[in-house]
C-alpha cells in the first residue's frame, strides 16, 4: 500500500484532499459570516448569556477579534438561517444519495459534487452583495451537493482498498475532516482581517479557486476506478480484482433493502455513527462558547477548540496501523481487531465527554483542555472500528448502506442543535453537563451494541 507503485495510495491521498474542501468550503461561511455582517460583536453579550456563570473580559480586551466591520445588514435570525440551511439541503437528499453513487458510478458523482461546490464557493461573494435570498438559496444547494459527497467517497473507498487495507486508508482520508475542522477556521480568520480580495470575500475565493484546481488533479489520476484507471499497473490491477469483489453487472441490480435493513451488524454502525456525529457536532459547533463561558481568552479558545481534532489526527496515525497490522498477520480477526479500535473510541469518548460534563469550572477551566486531548486521542478509534466495518459489510451495496450511514450523521447533527437550543431557552444553569452527558450515554450506547454485534465480515 505504501510503496511508491502504488497508485490506490495517491488516490488514497486524492480522497483526503477530497474531504478536505468538501468539509472546508461549507464551514467557511461560518467564519466568514463574522467579517460579512456590518456590526460590532460585544463581549458584553457573553457575559448576559443566561449559563454563563464565569467572568469574562472586557470588550476593550479584544477589540480586534469582535470588531471587525462589515457591509452586511443582516439580523440574527438571517444568519443563523444562512449557517443552518445546508443541513436541510442536506436532509432533503441524502437518504437516496448513496443510491445515485451505485448506479451512475462514485467517480463521476464526486466530481460533479466537486465542480458544483467550488462554483458555489466562489460565487458566494457576488450573491451576497447582490441579494440575501439568492445567498440563502445556494446555501441550501451547498447542502445538497454537500450530501453526495460522503457516499461517494465510501463508494470509491469500497472500490479500491482491500479487506487488510480498509482501516488504514479510512483513517487516512478522513483527516480530511479533521483539517477542515482544525485548520479552516484558522486560515479563514487571518484572510477576514486581510486586505487581499476585500477581507473576507478572500475565504470564498482562495477556497473555491484552490478546490478547482484539485478537480483537474481529480479528473487526471482519480478517475476510472480500479478497472478503468489508466495510471494503474497491471500487477496492481490484478492485485486489487483479486482482492476486492464487487458485483457490477451493470444497468439495474437488485438491492436487497429488507436485508440490510434488518441487519444488526448495520444497526451497530447506524448507532455508533449517530453518537460520534452528535459528539462531533457539539465539538465543532457549541465547543467555542463553552470554552467562552468558562472565562478562556479568544486566542485560547482557538487552540483549545484545535486541541481535539490534532489529536484525533495523531491517534489515527497510531490506531489504525495496529489495528490492520493485527488483522493482516492473523494475530486477530478484522471483526476483533475493530471491536477493540471502537471499544477504545465509544468508551474512552464517553469517559471524556462525562469528564467535560461536570470537571472543568470557573476556577479551573484548564482542565478542559487535559479532557479534550484525551477526547481526541481514543475518538480516533471510531475510524478503525465502525467506519471500517461500514465499508466492509457490503461492498456491492456500500451506496445504499453509506446513504443510512450519511442519514443518521445529519439526524445526529440536527438532534445536537436541537437539544442545545432547547437547554438554552430553558435557562438552565447545567446546560453543558446535561448536553455532554447525553453525548456520553449515546457513546455508551453504541459502543456496547457493537461490540455485541458489529462485524467486519462482509455479509453479500
Amino acid at each position: 500500500f505504501f510503496s511508491i507503485h502504488s497508485h490506490r495510495l495517491i488516490v488514497c491521498l486524492l480522497l483526503l484532499i477530497a474531504n478536505y474542501f468538501g468539509s472546508a468550503n461549507s464551514m467557511g461561511m461560518s467564519t466568514g459570516i463574522v467579517c460579512m455582517v456590518n456590526s460590532t460583536l460585544s463581549v458584553d453579550k457573553f457575559a448576559k448569556a443566561d449559563n454563563s456563570q464565569c467572568a469574562v473580559k472586557q470588550d476593550s480586551d479584544f477589540d480586534d477579534e469582535f470588531a471587525i466591520p462589515g457591509t452586511m445588514e443582516w439580523t440574527p435570525s438571517q444568519q443563523s438561517l444562512l449557517l443552518s440551511a445546508r443541513f436541510y439541503g442536506s436532509f432533503i437528499t441524502v437518504a437516496f444519495t448513496g443510491i445515485i453513487a451505485d448506479r451512475f458510478g462514485p467517480d463521476l458523482v464526486l466530481t460533479i459534487v466537486l465542480i458544483l461546490s467550488s462554483l458555489i464557493t466562489i460565487l458566494t461573494p457576488p450573491l451576497a452583495y447582490a441579494n440575501y435570498h439568492l445567498l440563502l438559496v445556494s446555501r441550501f444547494v451547498m447542502g445538497v451537493v454537500e450530501s453526495f459527497h460522503l457516499p461517494s467517497i465510501n463508494c470509491l473507498a469500497a472500490r479500491w482498498f482491500p479487506t487488510g487495507e480498509k482501516t488504514i486508508a479510512a483513517s487516512m482520508f478522513t483527516a480530511g475532516y479533521q483539517f477542515a475542522s482544525g485548520f479552516s477556521s484558522l486560515f479563514a480568520a487571518s484572510l477576514c482581517k486581510s486586505s487581499l480580495f476585500g477581507g473576507w470575500p478572500s475565504i470564498f475565493y482562495i477556497f473555491g479557486g484552490s478546490c478547482g484546481v484539485f478537480i483537474v488533479l481529480w479528473i487526471i489520476f482519480g478517475i476510472g476506478g480500479p478497472s478503468g484507471n489508466r495510471w494503474l499497473s497491471e500487477k496492481e490491477r490484478k492485485y486489487l480484482e483479486d482482492r476486492i469483489k464487487i458485483k457490477m453487472k451493470g444497468g439495474k441490480r437488485t438491492v436487497p433493502f429488507s436485508r440490510i435493513l434488518f441487519s444488526s451488524p448495520v444497526h451497530s454502525v447506524l448507532l455508533c455513527n449517530f453518537a460520534f456525529a452528535f459528539s462531533t457536532s457539539i465539538m465543532t459547533a457549541f465547543l467555542p462558547l463553552f470554552l467562552r463561558e468558562l472565562g478562556l481568552s479568544i486566542d485560547t479558545i482557538g487552540w483549545y477548540t484545535l486541541t481535539p481534532f490534532l489529536a484525533q489526527i495523531a491517534g489515527k496515525v497510531v490506531i489504525a496501523p495496529s489495528i490492520d497490522y493485527c488483522a493482516s498477520r492473523d494475530i486477530l480477526s478484522l471483526t476483533t481487531a475493530t471491536k477493540i479500535a471502537q471499544s477504545m473510541g465509544s468508551f474512552g469518548a464517553s469517559a471524556a465527554l462525562l469528564l467535560l460534563s461536570f470537571l472543568p469550572s470557573c476556577e479551573n477551566p484548564t482542565a478542559a483542555f487535559c479532557i479534550l486531548l484525551g477526547y481526541g486521542l481514543v475518538y480516533a478509534g471510531g475510524t478503525s472500528g465502525f467506519y471500517t466495518s461500514m465499508l466492509s459489510l457490503s461492498p456491492s451495496n456500500i451506496g445504499t448502506i453509506a446513504s443510512m450511514f450519511a442519514v443518521s450523521r445529519v439526524a445526529a447533527a440536527v438532534s445536537s442543535t436541537s437539544i442545545v437550543n432547547a437547554l438554552t431557552a430553558s435557562g438552565t444553569p447545567l446546560k453543558w453537563t446535561f448536553v455532554y452527558a447525553i453525548a456520553a450515554l449515546f457513546q455508551l450506547i453504541g459502543g456496547l451494541h457493537f461490540l455485541i454485534f458489529g462485524t467486519s465480515e462482509c455479509l453479500s
